[in-house]
């Protein structure tokens, strides 16, 4: 039975070299052979088994059907476990359906993967059973995992589709439970940015104010119940990291022209990360970009510190330069340049508007040509 440090360890090393040779993959079949395939066998399945890992496996018994899924993962001869590819870069959201008719055709398949050999989106019927949901419930991206590691949730939800644990009620609750997050999530999302009525009655009937009029709630409490998602979620960061100033000046902090005499990366500057990639889970206006958030990343450099989207280059949100007066700079690209302040909550504007358009600019930009613009 494989343990998680074990899958952990495997899955970087198939993800760097996955994303070195997906660029030779130029159709439909070298990606199953170089990227699909060792996938399935990081699983612990014996993908060089037909009795195991089948081709062009049917829905039913007849062998002229057309229904058939690129590889079926066997258990005493019945498929368990359905996995379609397309080939690099291919938009997989495209593809769902042609997985989907598989799944739903045979009760035993209680787990879908479907790929183009970097990204694997997994499902289950966690809506209706036997009927594949609409969305994934984990997506990993090799890309993603070859710079940046794996997360600790991913690896939890995956051990239970390898072979010596997978169970479909196992995966189907790890699924559910992943679905469940998502969700919660975007709801949260969503009443952040505008409470709906239904919330702020919620809420309000929570510190004892019932039966207030529909228009009080969109005219005073909606707002307010807004600012207090502000107050409680965010002020709290801004407040530590103003703290932090206040015990960098009294002991002395490096001014701005001394900042070039160190290269490592500070508290501080840590703590800047972490406020963006939290603020733009709150100011993200669609999907796309919530998701894009994982890949919110920085790097150190004598005097500053780098903040991106994806690539360090073209996907740069600003610079970042410690003060020690209390005012940070923050360098963002032309046409918007410096904002120098003390309130971090002032970068917003700049902050939203460069990220949305970073995410519109890499985000379609499909993983193979994304590799070989950046080689």
């Amino acid at each position: 039975m494989m343990t998680p440090n074990e899958l952990r360890a495997g899955l970087l090393a198939l993800a760097k070299r996955s994303v070195s040779i997906m660029t030779a993959c130029t159709n439909e079949e070298s990606t199953k052979l170089y990227l699909v395939l060792p996938f399935i066998g990081l699983l612990g399945y014996d993908y060089a088994n037909p009795y195991e890992v089948y081709p062009q496996h049917a829905a039913d018994v007849d062998p002229a059907s057309r229904n058939k899924v690129d590889f079926a993962i066997l258990r005493d001869g019945v498929p368990v476990i359905a996995i379609e590819s397309k080939q690099v870069g291919a938009d997989l959201e495209e593809s769902r359906e042609q997985l989907r008719q598989y799944f739903n055709t045979l009760a035993d398949v209680k787990l879908g993967i479907l790929t183009n050999g970097i990204l694997f989106e997994l499902f289950v019927d966690s809506a209706e059973p036997n009927a594949m949901d609409a969305e994934p419930f984990l997506t990993i991206d090799l890309e993603t995992i070859a710079r940046a590691g794996v997360s600790e949730e991913a690896i939890e939800t995956l051990i239970s589709a390898t072979k010596g644990t997978y169970d479909p009620e196992t995966i189907a609750e790890a699924a559910h439970i992943q679905l469940v997050k998502k969700r919660l999530r975007t709801v949260f999302i969503e009443e952040a940015k505008g409470p709906s009525e239904e919330f702020c009655r919620f809420a309000l009937e929570r510190i004892g104010l019932k039966n207030v009029r529909k228009v009080a709630i969109e005219r005073y409490y909606a707002p307010m119940i807004r600012n207090a998602f502000d107050e409680s979620l965010i002020l709290p960061v801004v407040d530590r990291l103003r703290a932090q100033h206040g015990m960098e000046s009294r002991g002395g902090a490096m001014p701005i022209h001394q900042l070039g005499q160190r290269i490592e990366t500070t508290e501080r500057e840590l703590e800047i990360v972490a406020y963006v990639r939290r603020r733009l889970a709150y100011l993200a206006q669609t999907e796309a970009e919530f998701d894009a958030i994982q890949n919110v990343r920085y790097k150190d450099y004598v005097g500053k510190l780098v903040v991106y989207y994806d690539r360090e280059r073209r996907g740069r949100l600003f610079d970042y330069i410690e003060g020690a007066d209390g005012y940070d700079k923050y360098i963002f690209p032309d046409p918007i340049g410096e904002i120098l302040t003390n309130n971090v909550l002032e970068i917003d504007t700049a902050l939203k508007t460069v990220f949305a358009a970073r995410v519109k600019e890499l985000g379609s930009i499909p993983h193979n040509h994304r590799l070989a613009r950046t080689a």
